[in-house]
């Protein structure tokens, strides 16, 4: 027998092992994983992008106005909103659009 589980056996172990937290705790816990993930992966392609440029964090902190400390946060992926990322993109020369998608339909909200 193999000595790796299934991801569906290590999440059903972890449900039994708390049965105190309700199904709408685990969404919502499952819901800020896939955010923070979500917002790491931005980060690191901002730095990318801002890499292939020749740029340092310094001259990007300048250009949005921000900390140099800053710019390292949000390409480590803590972004707190999107006019931050929306400005960091800018000072790339970059855009950032949001599209709503329900169902078969989508349609660009900024």
């Amino acid at each position: 027998m193999s000595r790796y589980s299934s991801w569906t056996e290590v999440k059903r172990q972890m449900r039994e092992a708390r049965p105190e937290v309700s199904d709408a705790e685990w969404e919502q816990r499952k819901q800020a994983a896939r955010a923070s993930t979500e917002a790491y992966v931005v980060g690191h392609h901002l730095r990318e992008i801002r890499e292939e440029q020749g740029l340092t964090q310094a001259q990007v902190a300048e250009s949005v106005g921000i900390s140099q400390a800053r710019v390292s946060q949000i390409e480590r992926g803590e972004i707190h909103n999107l006019e931050t990322m929306r400005a960091y993109a800018t000072a790339l020369g970059a855009r950032i659009t949001v599209t709503i998608e329900y169902g078969d339909r989508r349609v660009g909200a900024a």
